[in-house]
């Protein structure tokens, strides 16, 4: 296995913490595009939006597979067993632990912003569904016809009479 120096692992680590950074600053940005799509319903928009989406978190996984990587090769190079920055920190004094932690605190800060942002969404959208599930069984379960008004036919003297029977309102057994 070529592995780099520690300093080269140390600095690529930062890097890949920036990009990570990067990406879910990007997803935050269509998260917030995809809560306008939600409530303006606007399906075509969600549907471009969920690919955006998905193309952030394949982004954000191969990322994560280096983050774990470069991470695992400074603790090899620290011959200790725990990864985690702080970790890593105290084992590299020599070199600026502090841009470490600060990426890797921005990144925790953005990725616990997309995570709120990603649970409202998810709220909204089953409020959405709940809304439409509503709609759909009143609609289904209209006994009176809203036009039946229209189909009356009036006399001189001001009394009215059917000009077509009436039948169930449900959209299922409507003709034209």
């Amino acid at each position: 296995m070529n592995l780099e120096s520690p300093e080269q692992e140390f600095e690529t680590l930062i890097i890949v913490l920036g990009k990570m950074k990067e990406q879910y600053v990007r997803q935050k940005e269509v998260l917030v595009k995809q809560r306008a799509a939600i409530i303006s319903n606007n399906t075509t928009e969600l549907t471009e939006i969920l690919n955006q989406i998905d193309n952030i978190n394949e982004t954000i996984e191969r990322l994560e597979i280096r983050r774990i990587f470069n991470t695992d090769v400074l603790a090899q190079y620290a011959n200790t067993e725990t990864k985690t920055i702080r970790d890593i920190v105290k084992a590299f004094p020599e070199l600026d632990g502090k841009k470490l932690e600060t990426a890797a605190l921005e990144l925790k800060k953005e990725a616990l912003e997309v995570k709120t942002i990603s649970t409202s969404n998810s709220s909204l959208l089953e409020i959405s569904r709940n809304i439409v599930k509503e709609t759909m069984k009143i609609i289904m379960t209209q006994s009176v016809d809203p036009r039946d008004k229209a189909w009356r036919t009036y006399s001189n003297s001001g009394a009215y009479a059917r000009t077509i029977r009436k039948e169930p309102a449900h959209l299922v057994n409507r003709k034209g």
